[in-house]
């Protein structure tokens, strides 16, 4: 990034405004405008920069993340930003012969900064430009074969700045695909040894054209394949980066060139393949294909040089002008409607593939006898007069209309009977009618409750019924995808969606080699652990799994449910065993995985992160396998298996899986890690063909070992994984330390008396319980809780397991002792209610009858004559009335 200096030369350099100066720092101050998120089939993420020294936000990992890397290598960009301030873009529409000035706030996708320009960008894929061109085609349209935001271009040229639009059909995916495999070479920028490097230029020199794969065969131990590739990402030798396929070494020619190849300057577009045109003839009533829509010819205004279009199928209207159309015509975004021999020749095409193997049979023995009575032969088949006439017609036919007699001869007994419905239209509407209403609908009706339904409604209109047997066959030919969205829900239809596939091959979806994609989920597992005599639980298992070599990479057990700090000490584990991380991380959308620790420690580490689609099972789909290997051939296999749970009703006592756990977190752990060390791993994986542990192997000798990518497993990596309690903060409590996990921390920095009852930041270890971390003085010190003596000397494997079920076990304490507390409060508050009801009593027997007396005559009001006791003004008259001797 450029410092405020190099910005003010660089902006004297493009002679820029005030204004123009304006805006561009407050994109370059500002944080992005919006959190990007995929939509229900887009792969979202972030990329970690290490020019921007930011995480750069990316909304398709097929659309704007090439486009990430295109700036990211590029050195003529010198800084790039994602979601940049909104802009506002100014139109005018017209309305009742008026035009109305309108506006809206728009966001575009980055705004870059080069050494001789700026702009922002715009990344749509190619099939949502064309429509919007058809759309809104005064906005969107192609000039000089690159695609134009009109409002976009109008905002920005009053800063003299640039907006460009990028579409997908513009990326070079082999270029993409080699930029990824040598990221972590062109990033790091190591140069091997200059001996090194002479070998290597020589076995290029005594072999032209030699193959990376031949290269890396011949190395002889004097180099290896990552100083191959360390030279190609430097340029001091040269493949054709923009061509070849750097994961298909066998094919792959390095050669060498004295001058320094620019390998990996970016192109900001790949060259469309231009289509030659078809003859359209520009004439009303004349029908063309626009994308996917058939479109017709209107009008053409020769004085405006304008053509008028109308799409049936989608009922628009468009007007483009003439020069817009012919180069639409000419870059093959709107060709000639299918003339009537491709459409014979597609049908001549249908009729055979449509044709069974039985039927081939038959039209083979027909064509042998037609052919030899059309060239003069005898026939002595088996066959009358009359059905060789028939055969020498059938085939003349379908000559004179297909050009290919032998069609005429396939069997028509498919085509036989008439397969036309025989409901009267009215009833077919009406049924098709109750079915979309009442079948079709989150009441989930049987199809006899609509049948019923039906039969009212038709005798309503006095039309015919159809039968029962009818409606379930109109039922049974739905789709069952949009039946079981209407009924259901569109996650439960998500195992009848249909497949996606790509029609152009992009990027692997598991990745070219090992640690380029790795997944991370997490799955409940079936079975209870005993974690005390009376208590069992049942455990999570977190696993990373790499995609293309299908190896279990790390794997982390605890008794809590899924959290950042179970994603913290997967990745974690994942150094520990390998020293490395992904490039790429594949996780669903749990919170999680959204945590700033985490994200912070992937971008630290420059590990970019890849979110898939909620509720789009198939984009995981290695790791969800996984996780039903293990439980099929391992898991249920195992005493305390929670299969019978799935129906609770007919569990009894005897056959609880509570009852039977025997199995404890530790051994549970130690069993797991030999089945997928010894079992999973050797196991032969039906879509590699191979085992993972082979698959892994053979990677690792063609991509290379990258050893500039190892983290070391030490302590300042570990304090980077570290979690933080809840709340962040501690109370320093004098002569005790910090409270955490139920024991109290110390450190000798605590006898400080500016730091007692003050709050500093902690974290914690979850692999063990003996030590934490709090930050003092400017610096992370290491605490040591009451029972570090009796912790001292165990491995971190033993820590670990030791520090789970003591925390467990810590918890559940605690939560009986809430429970006991809470007993004791009600039994002193009902002893409390018992006293006052004891103090009552005492008071009632000692109390004496209050009476009340007349002020005048004394009497007692108690015993007084009905006639007095009714005359109550006497009594209310007075201006005291005494009781027990005491005015009030």
């Amino acid at each position: 990034m450029m410092s405020s200096s190099e910005f003010e030369e660089w902006a004297a350099r493009m002679d820029l405004t005030e204004e123009a100066k304006k805006e561009i720092q407050r994109i370059r101050q500002s944080p992005p405008a919006r959190r990007v998120g995929g939509g229900r089939n887009n792969v979202s993420g972030r990329y970690s920069s290490k020019k921007m020294g930011v995480t750069i936000q990316f909304e398709s990992h097929k659309v704007e993340l090439p486009a990430i890397y295109m700036m990211e290598f590029n050195d003529d960009v010198l800084e790039y930003y994602d979601q940049p301030p909104k802009i506002k873009m100014n139109y005018f529409q017209s309305k009742k012969d008026k035009n109305r000035k309108m506006a809206y706030w728009y966001t575009a996708d980055f705004f870059v900064i080069e050494k001789k320009r700026a702009y922002w960008v715009e990344c749509k894929t190619e099939e949502h430009l064309i429509k919007k061109s058809q759309e809104k085609p005064d906005r969107y349209f192609r000039d000089n074969g690159r695609w134009e935001f009109a409002l976009g271009k109008n905002y920005a040229i009053q800063f003299g700045l640039d907006f460009l639009v990028r579409s997908s059909s513009e990326i070079n995916w082999i270029l993409q695909r080699n930029l990824e495999f040598l990221e972590d070479y062109i990033t790091n920028g190591h140069i091997p040894e200059d001996q090194i490097i002479a070998k290597i230029k020589e076995a290029v020199i005594s072999a032209p054209g030699i193959t990376i794969l031949e290269l890396i065969q011949n190395a002889d131990e004097q180099f290896t394949s990552d100083d191959i590739y360390d030279l190609i990402a430097n340029n001091i030798i040269y493949i054709d980066l923009y061509n070849d396929l750097i994961t298909e070494p066998e094919s792959v020619k390095v050669y060498l060139n004295k001058e320094q190849h620019k390998g990996f300057s970016i192109i900001e577009k790949s060259s469309r393949k231009r289509i030659s045109p078809k003859m359209i003839e520009i004439k009303n009533g004349n029908s063309i294909l626009w994308g996917d829509s058939a479109w017709t010819i209107l009008n053409y205004d020769s004085g405006n040089k304008k053509v008028f279009l109308y799409s049936k199928s989608t009922n628009e209207h468009a007007e483009l002008p003439i020069h817009l159309f012919e180069s639409y015509i000419s870059e093959g975004y709107i060709k000639a409607v299918e003339s009537n021999n491709n459409k014979e020749s597609n049908k001549l095409n249908k009729m055979i593939a449509e044709a069974s193997e039985k039927d081939l049979e038959e039209a083979n023995k027909k064509y042998e006898i037609v052919t030899k009575y059309l060239n003069g032969e005898n026939v002595h088949l088996n066959v009358t007069g009359r059905s060789l006439r028939n055969w020498v017609k059938k085939y003349n036919d379908a000559e004179e209309l297909y050009g290919n007699g032998f069609v005429g001869l396939l069997p028509r007994t498919k085509k036989k009977g008439n397969k036309n419905s025989k409901l009267p239209p009215e009833t077919e509407k009406v049924m098709n009618d109750v079915i979309d209403q009442s079948y079709k609908n989150i009441k989930s009706k049987t199809a006899k409750q609509v049948y019923r339904e039906l039969l009212v409604k038709c005798e309503e209109l006095n039309i015919d019924p159809p039968s029962y047997q009818t409606v379930c066959t109109a039922i049974n030919n739905l789709s069952k995808y949009e039946v079981e969205e209407s009924r259901k829900g569109r996650r439960a239809a998500y195992k009848f969606e249909e497949f996606y596939t790509e029609l152009e091959f992009t990027t692997p979806r598991h990745g070219e080699r090992i640690f380029e994609l790795a997944h991370i989920d997490h799955t409940e597992l079936d079975i209870e652990l005993k974690l005390t005599s009376h208590k069992t639980m049942r455990p999570w298992l977190t696993v990373m799994i790499d995609a293309f070599s299908r190896r279990v990479l790390a794997f982390y057990l605890t008794f809590e449910p899924p959290s950042y700090r179970s994603c913290m000490m997967i990745i974690r584990e994942c150094v520990k065993n390998y020293n490395r991380l992904p490039n790429f991380l594949v996780l669903d959308g749990g919170k999680e995985f959204h945590s700033v620790y985490f994200e912070s420690l992937l971008a630290f580490y420059g590990v970019h992160k890849k979110q898939r689609p909620a509720a789009k099972s198939r984009y995981g789909n290695d790791v969800e396998r996984l996780f039903g290997i293990a439980n099929k051939l391992f898991i249920h296999n195992l005493a305390g298996n929670t299969q019978l749970t799935k129906n609770v009703r007919q569990v009894t006592k005897s056959v609880n899986p509570k009852n039977h756990a025997i199995w404890t977190l530790e051994t549970l752990n130690e069993a797991l890690e030999n089945w997928f060390n010894i079992v999973y791993d050797n196991k032969i994986n039906p879509s590699l063909h191979q085992s993972p542990k082979e698959s892994y192997e053979e990677s690792i000798n063609v991509s290379g070992s990258r050893p500039n990518t190892y983290i070391s497993y030490d302590d300042t990596f570990i304090l980077m994984t570290l979690p933080s309690p809840k709340g962040k903060t501690r109370k320093v409590h004098p002569g005790k330390g910090i409270k955490l996990s139920y024991s109290y921390y110390w450190c000798d920095q605590f006898r400080n008396p500016k730091i007692e009852n003050s709050q500093v930041e902690v974290k914690y270890d979850p692999f063990n319980i003996g030590i934490a971390y709090a930050y003092v003085g400017d610096q992370w010190v290491e605490c040591q809780s009451e029972g570090y003596k009796y912790l001292y000397g165990k491995s971190e494997k033993q820590m670990k397991i030791i520090t789970e079920e003591i925390r467990q076990k810590n918890k559940l304490y605690s939560q009986n002792n809430t429970v006991t507390a809470k007993m004791i409060a009600q039994y002193i508050i009902d002893s409390e209610l018992k006293e006052e009801e004891l103090i009552n009593e005492n008071l009632s027997s000692t109390k004496p009858e209050l009476e009340v007396f007349d002020s005048k005559d004394g009497s007692n009001d108690k015993n007084a004559d009905d006639d007095n006791s009714n005359k109550t003004d006497d009594i209310y008259d007075d201006d005291d009335l005494e009781i027990f001797g005491e005015l009030i």
